[in-house]
């Protein structure tokens, strides 16, 4: 702190000549002026003492030095008063630095980025939507940033989210979450409902929870047959049927199914044969607003343009709200090439290992497949089946006449409830 002080206030290193150095020091001393790394040095007329001393007592030594018969001659100088009245001519410059300075303390203070990780049901671009919701944008004031109430909000509104982390670091905020693989509730349904299959199959598991289960595990089902009815029955003395209801069916169903599979695809592509002529352009935004942009004219018939993006950053934590945009325009000739038969089939294959994924995402077990791929000139076909264990059923309304029962009059014979005779 002291040699801070010292810089501010500034110093010299003086050389004393004369023929009473040592009184010089006394007199110093009684007037209680300061001396620092007091020496001796040898030059060529002698030894002479050095001291250093501030540039205020230098001032105040002049009356000393004349009773001492000594001259304090400055060597050396140091501090920020001697720097800047060598650079006074610079002031500019110097003010410039200093405005720079606090542009980075005042940049530093708000949120100029925001990095969402771990999604893969939630896209990035789904959840920044969701913050920018919820008042958490680009631009705002660190301070006012809650990484709690963010991560709290989150898995209240994101069910499937299972962990997420908010961290502010510098003007950078990191999003990470992570999914779960939670089944997807269905919806319950409120009034009564018969569970019907969607598809012909063989019931490879069924546990009702609710209703009448009108099959069996083993059972084959065609589409449209009811499993498990909302119809419940009320039976009295001697099996006779007093009384029915309906209620909303419930049950965990599992279907053996069988699914045809169909694809195809032109046998044909179209290559870009690139000839190397090429012209770049550039653009400075600030936030999505455009400070500067140069965009250059072509008159390329066929070509293709390639955007880079960079934000301006003085640390990977400290990213600024200024990003800059390299647009490259590259000219190309379009060429139609066949697909190889190797090339077809692996394409093919592509497909339906993404047509599997997409089975398997939402519940359902592929046992096997079956398939066969046709490369013909103009087309790829794949034709096949596949052997599925699903939840192929819906819920179906009970109608009102399913479940209630007339009332008859068991001394008039009638059901209608009117009373006999003529």
């Amino acid at each position: 702190m002291k040699r801070l002080m010292d810089f501010f206030s500034g110093t010299v290193f003086v050389e004393l000549k004369g023929t009473s150095p040592e009184r010089f020091f006394n007199v110093c001393r009684s007037r209680k002026i300061p001396l620092y790394e007091i020496g001796t040095r040898v030059t060529e007329k002698g030894t002479v003492y050095v001291a250093k001393m501030k540039v205020k007592d230098y001032i105040r030594v002049k009356h000393v030095a004349r009773k001492a018969h000594c001259i304090p001659y400055i060597r050396k100088r140091i501090g920020l008063p001697f720097f800047v009245k060598k650079h006074r001519r610079r002031i500019v410059f110097f003010a410039g630095g200093i405005y720079f300075f606090w542009m980075m303390w005042l940049l530093s203070r708000y949120v100029w980025d925001i990095s969402v990780t771990g999604g893969f049901v939630h896209t990035e671009e789904e959840l920044l939507s969701y913050l920018k919701g919820t008042g958490i944008v680009c631009g705002m004031r660190c301070e006012d940033v809650d990484c709690t109430d963010i991560e709290r909000k989150l898995r209240i509104d994101y069910p499937d989210i299972g962990w997420v982390s908010a961290e502010l670091r510098g003007t950078k905020l990191f999003l990470r979450v992570a999914e779960t693989d939670m089944p997807i509730k269905k919806e319950e349904a409120q009034t009564p409902v018969h569970l019907v299959a969607t598809a012909d199959g063989m019931v490879e598991q069924l546990v009702c929870r609710t209703g009448t289960p009108l099959v069996k595990e083993g059972d084959v089902v065609k589409k449209g047959d009811i499993l498990v009815s909302g119809v419940i029955s009320v039976v009295g003395d001697n099996e006779v049927e007093v009384n029915r209801y309906g209620v909303a069916a419930e049950a965990d169903i599992i279907l053996k199914t069988v699914k045809n599979y169909s694809n195809s695809f032109s046998g044909k592509k179209v290559e870009r044969n690139y000839t190397g002529k090429t012209k770049n352009g550039y653009t400075l935004l600030y936030g999505n607003k455009k400070i500067f942009s140069h965009m250059p004219s072509h008159s390329y018939a066929n070509y293709a343009i390639i955007t880079e993006d960079a934000v301006l950053s003085l640390h990977k934590h400290f990213p600024l709200p200024f990003r800059i945009q390299k647009t490259t325009i590259s000219e190309y000739v379009p060429v139609v090439v066949t697909y190889t038969k190797e090339e077809a089939e692996h394409l093919a294959e592509l497909a339906l290992n993404r047509y599997i994924s997409y089975l398997e995402q939402h519940r359902t077990t592929v046992l096997s497949v079956e398939h066969v791929t046709v490369v013909e000139k103009d087309t790829v076909k794949t034709e096949g089946k596949l052997l599925l264990l699903t939840e192929a059923w819906e819920q179906v309304p009970v109608q009102e006449d399913e479940w209630r029962l007339q009332n008859s009059d068991e001394y008039s014979g009638n059901n209608d409830g009117t009373s006999g005779g003529a």
